[in-house]
Parts: C-alpha cells; structure tokens; sequence
C-alpha cells in the first residue's frame, strides 16, 4: 500500500514576520484559500486514503494543526520534542509505516510547498510507485529549472534509466549527486550544461528501502530508533519518542543517505513547482500594480516602485520615495528592507532573537 509522511518542521525565519514559531510557514495561504499543509494533504490523498498519511511536526505545532485540521485523524500526527532535521523523521515516519504494512511505500514531502499542477504530481507519484515494483530504489522527483536559484538544492542526473510513458513522457535518471544550495556562478553553470534539475526534497521508496540505507549509512540514527520502535502503534509511543528523539542525528535526508546512496533515481518533472524561500519569491503571487509594486495591504503611496508591502487592511501602510523595498507589517511586527537582502532576513532573525524578537519569532 502508498502511505505519505509530510514534514512540517521549522518556522520559515525567510518569511519572518508572517511566518514564526507560532504560526509557520505551511499555515500560510499564498495561491490558494488553503494552506500549504492543506494542500500537502491533497496531493497526497490523490494516491492514497487519509488515514494512510501521518504528519511530523514539533510539540510547538502539535496543536496548531490539530486544532487547524480537526478532520486529520490525531493519531496519524507524530510530535517531535526537540528538532533533528528531516532524516530522523522520515526513519520514525518509515518504521511506522514498516510496522503497520511491513511492503508499504512511503511518499515524503515538504508541508511547505507550492505544485499548481494537480494532475501532473498524481500521474508521478502513480509512475514513481510502478517504478518501485520492478527497482527497489529510492526515487526523487527533480524540478526542470528555470531560473539560476541560489536557494534550492540541485540534482546531476546520470545515465537515462527509463522513459516512462504515460499521458506525456517522463524521462528517469540515474543520479549522479546532489548539490545543496550552490553559488549563483555554479547555478548559471547547472543551468547552461541542463544536466541538473532542482531538488523537490520529494522522495519514494518502500519504508524497508529507507530504513536499509539509514542502516547502511547512518546507523546511529538505525540504534536510536530500535528504543522506540517496540512502542509503535501503542499508548507508549509518544512517551517513547519524548525520551529517546534527543539522541538522533541533527540531519537532514540528503546527508544522512540521498548523497550516499546507490539507489537513487530521480524524474525529470516540467511542472509548476515553487519552495517559497524569500519575500522576493512570494511576491510573484501577490497582484503588480503599473509601478511594479506587489501590493497586499491598504497602502497609499508617492513615488513608490518596485516595492513589495504586505499588511493587515485595518492598519494603513504610507510610503514616499521608495525603491526595491520589501515592507512586512503585521500586528506585533513590522520588517523593512532592501528588497537586494531579502535573504538575509533568516540573519536577522538568528541574530537578534533571543534577545529582542521573544515570542515575536
């Protein structure tokens, strides 16, 4: 059987102030009425029934989505106590889905995604699952690039393993390697050889393929969970991850064994795919008036262009003179910068935290 496991961890500090702890990034609506996570969900439910799809997160969000999803089963939602990483939590995800279906195939992917094309995503998630059926592999979906971007990890496609035909072509490759977050001269050079696609940080695999490489590769991560494991499925479960998810890896799944492994393969995807990473990347989603302003907010202005502000309609935003500034108001917070450093709001907020930002972050 398919099963998912959506990764909702972190806080989208790029997104700061409208994503934080307390209201994280994949609770955001940014193409759609519904969430990121919500839309998550859909995608998923394509291929699979609800109850076959869990969801991790920390303690922080554990209620939040509950209280936000109250159709989501509670149970299918696993809350970790501390932060480690992606890796950690696709091998609880995986010896779940091992214990209860000991042939399932997981299907992991970000909460915090944006796929316009419905049906494109359910005809690879179905090819990727054939796929599975004749190579026991672990299988990636890479994003065709368009652009030069220094804020996406980048898969080097090997050897042609399979033209898949189904309602259009779909090419898959052996992996060559991953690259995580490259410079922009080796992302004009990724782009110009049109041998690298991005990472979707979307993998599927049978569950006991995912915990042969953790073993394989990353054993540490392998013993850890073998003190949580006898509690499965039962009423000590989460007591069981409480005391022993601290003694995980901090990892993601790309070091731990995407970059090791010799079962990889990745489909070449031509879909609209967007990791929202920065308040200059979101604003392709928010209406350009004729200065080339990218207005959400009851704002007036003078001599204002290029700009991008965001606020709440009850709260009135001015500007005069204002070129290439990104302007971020919410009720407790307000962000003003260069729209040239919007990716170094993650900075600002790593920086100042603790001492200032509190709770604000």
């Amino acid at each position: 059987m398919l099963h998912g496991v959506i990764i909702a961890g972190g806080s989208g500090k790029r997104l700061w102030p409208k994503s934080r702890k307390s209201s994280p990034k994949f609770f955001l609506k940014i193409n759609s009425k519904k969430t990121l996570l919500e839309q998550s969900i859909e995608r998923l439910k394509q291929v699979m029934p609800l109850k076959n799809i869990l969801i991790a997160t920390s303690k922080t969000h554990l209620q939040l989505i509950r209280k936000a999803l109250r159709w989501f089963p509670k149970e299918n939602i696993i809350a970790e106590p501390v932060s480690r990483n992606t890796a950690p939590a696709i091998a609880l995800g995986a010896a779940m889905v091992k214990k209860k279906d000991p042939d399932g195939v997981i299907f992991v992917v970000p909460a915090d995604q944006i796929i316009d094309d419905k049906p494109a995503i359910k005809e690879i998630f179905k090819l990727s699952a054939l796929i599975l059926g004749i190579n026991d592999a672990i299988i990636t979906v890479g994003i065709k690039p368009r652009f030069a971007a220094t804020g996406y990890g980048y898969i080097k496609t090997g050897t042609l393993y399979k033209r898949v035909k189904a309602k259009q072509p779909y090419d898959v490759y052996n992996v060559d390697r991953f690259t995580e977050k490259p410079s922009i001269k080796k992302t004009q050079l990724f782009i110009k050889s049109k041998k690298y696609l991005w990472n979707s940080g979307i993998f599927i695999g049978k569950a006991e393929a995912f915990l042969g490489e953790f073993k394989r590769y990353n054993p540490i991560i392998l013993r850890t969970l073998s003190r949580i494991e006898t509690s499965l499925g039962t009423k000590t479960q989460q007591s069981a991850i409480n005391r022993y998810y601290k003694h995980f890896p901090n990892i993601s799944i790309d070091y731990a064994i995407m970059e090791k492994t010799k079962k990889s393969l990745v489909v070449k995807a031509d879909i609209a795919w967007d990791d929202i990473g920065s308040w200059n990347g979101l604003k392709k989603y928010i209406k350009q008036d004729n200065r080339k302003n990218n207005i959400d907010a009851n704002h007036i202005s003078i001599d204002t262009v290029n700009s991008v502000v965001i606020g709440e309609q009850s709260h009135l935003v001015a500007t005069i003179g204002l070129d290439n500034i990104i302007i971020v108001q919410t009720p407790d917070a307000t962000l003003v910068c260069s729209g040239d450093r919007a990716e170094n709001v993650k900075d600002l907020v790593d920086l100042v935290g603790e001492k200032i930002l509190k709770d604000k972050i």
